[in-house]
């Protein structure tokens, strides 16, 4: 037992990779009865736990699961084709950063420190809480576990699910008690009391609005849960929302970043030239060899213009060109994705979006530096996981749910984003009274008399978290899975032929054609085959149009068990309908 924990300790420490969270050096011999004795064991140890952050894969790349992002493919999760895997520990039913964790609980009052103690057994507190709540939102019921299992605990091995209410309620203990322990001090690469009162009001919101939209218990103590905690960030922690008060670049900047601005980023993915832990983030939203992501049109026009309305108020916007589209909207659009006249960082020339990097045409930008960065793992920019804009969003969110939301709460909330993007506050009472048709059609279990503004809210979380990773879960918390099975949009194109894209006049942007492909030196894009147009010869961009898209009510808001482990563990029920 001595040496299976010995490797296993050695091993965790000193994983080490690209796209891994910042090296630690670990000490060279670890073992349970020589470790655990001092601050500095207990820090060497509980490094190991960022390296389980997420980085691009876990945050950026989750959207591709969601209605705001089309790519070279359509998902499971969108085509009602997922199977029970039969390998034991697939599909994220995997327990082993758990064991690191819970061996932390086991040996750490050895450490005769008490300081040392209490702060890391609060780190240790908030990554199983942040370890079982992604548990908890794939596979609902789950085992809990908060001790090291052995060959001989049968009785664990053998355990069967534990209820969401009671892994919930174990997930705000955990977080309580790193509430509790852990130190103030404002960082960016580890976590604090203000990151795991971040991680309550996620939680509990998520939770809050998944049992209200279920008609399920407890709701309304989880979504006041939510708002307390992040109340507690907004009013009594050191971060605010990073501005110059250039809202023309203010939103680019703090994800084009090799440094977090620490003023909003809580919690981050850290990056590092010099110690060589590189990304692919540039690579992957500007080489044509990747995943063609763009964003979709659904998502482009739930950005507001820059007066405040609705871009969907105005006559004929689903027909509208690129140009026009993208004329006088909410300010973070541009940043978010090529519009006319976009630059990259650190250059000069105007650059068009590139179809072949973007399916849908709407190329982001969100988190793109400068061309430098732009090789595979060549990238040093860091990667939000909790920052301040979150947590106003939480708050903002969670009393509108309960019916309480003011507009001072607004003002304190939602204004904030909103000043950021250069666009007028919103206005309680007038949400109220004129909900948004297509933001109604879309969430349609929206009810009561807050639903105006909770749709408002829903619509600037979109924008404001687009590639962020939070897309598909808040979609499955609201109860709103059938919209991923329409098939999602891109760039509208009045017929086949040429586009002056930018409104220039002077040249042509792109061709669209079907059959033989045209002798022209500009983007060629065929029409037939892959990509369609809605309409047949004009409309929008709709690629993988003879692909199956469903989603089951009754099965697809959870993941299925794989049967490798409900074939040792006989007592695992399955998730219905699977």
């Amino acid at each position: 037992m001595k040496n299976i924990i010995k490797l296993l300790i050695i091993s965790v420490l000193l994983v080490a990779c690209n796209d891994e969270f910042l090296d630690r050096t670990p000490l060279s011999e670890i073992a349970p009865e020589n470790s655990f004795q001092n601050a500095t064991d207990l820090k060497l140890y509980t490094n190991s736990f960022y390296n389980d952050l997420p980085g691009r894969g876990g945050i950026i790349e989750l959207d591709k699961l969601s209605d705001n992002v089309l790519y070279n493919g359509v998902p499971l999760e969108q085509s009602g084709t997922r199977l029970v895997s039969p390998t034991a520990g697939a599909d994220g039913w995997s327990w082993g950063d758990l064991r690191k964790i819970n061996t932390f609980f086991e040996y750490y009052e050895q450490c005769e420190d008490a300081a040392a103690r209490k702060e890391y057994s609060g780190v240790a507190s908030f990554f199983r809480a942040y370890f079982y709540y992604n548990k908890l939102k794939r596979f609902g019921d789950v085992p809990w576990y908060d001790k090291v299992i052995g060959s001989q605990d049968t009785d664990l091995l053998l355990k069967p699910r534990d209820s969401r209410v009671f892994i919930t309620n174990k997930i705000i203990e955990d977080l309580d008690r790193a509430i509790a322990n852990l130190n103030t001090a404002q960082s960016s690469d580890r976590v604090n009391l203000w990151t795991a009162l971040a991680l309550k009001s996620r939680v509990c919101l998520f939770e809050g609005t998944y049992r209200k939209y279920r008609n399920l218990a407890g709701a309304d103590d989880l979504l006041t849960l939510a708002y307390q905690a992040a109340q507690r960030v907004m009013v009594e922690g050191p971060y605010g929302l990073y501005t110059t008060g250039d809202s023309s670049k203010d939103y680019r900047d703090l994800f084009a970043s090799t440094d977090a601005k620490g003023i909003e980023i809580m919690l981050a993915r850290r990056y590092s030239s010099v110690l060589n832990v590189a990304n692919s983030i540039n690579y992957y939203f500007t080489s044509p060899t990747q995943e063609d992501v763009g964003l979709t049109k659904s998502i482009v026009d739930t950005y507001l213009m820059n007066d405040g309305s609705a871009f969907t108020n105005q006559a004929g916007y689903n027909t509208k060109n690129f140009k026009d589209e993208t004329t006088g909207r909410d300010k973070r659009l541009s940043q978010t994705i090529r519009t006319p006249g976009y630059t990259r960082i650190g250059g000069t020339s105007p650059l068009l979006p590139d179809f072949s990097a973007s399916i849908s045409g709407y190329q982001i930008v969100k988190f793109v530096v400068d061309e430098s960065q732009d090789g595979n793992a060549a990238g040093f920019q860091d990667i939000p996981i909790f920052r301040f804009g979150e947590v106003l969003l939480n708050f903002a969110e969670a009393k509108a749910e309960l019916g309480t939301l003011t507009q001072a709460d607004l003002d304190a909330s939602i204004g904030l984003l909103r000043a950021r993007a250069g666009l007028p506050a919103l206005i309680l009472s007038v949400a109220n009274t004129t909900p948004d048709p297509i933001l109604q059609t879309r969430y349609a279990n929206v009810t009561g008399a807050n639903k105006g503004v909770i749709l408002e809210i829903r619509r600037e979380r979109r924008v404001e978290l687009v590639m962020e990773g939070f897309r598909y879960d808040d979609l499955m918390r609201w109860k709103n899975g059938k919209l991923l099975e329409t098939y999602f949009k891109g760039m509208y194109f009045s017929g086949l032929g040429t586009f002056d894209l930018d409104g220039i006049g002077s040249s042509s942007d792109i061709v669209l054609y079907q059959g033989t492909a045209p002798g022209v030196t500009y983007q060629k894009l065929e029409i037939g085959g892959v990509i369609t147009l809605s309409n047949g010869t004009s409309g929008n961009l709709v690629p993988f149009a003879d692909r199956t898209k469903s989603f089951n009510e009754a099965r697809d808001y959870l993941y299925p068990i794989p049967s490798g482990d409900r074939q040792l563990n006989p007592n695992l029920d399955q998730n219905p309908n699977w």
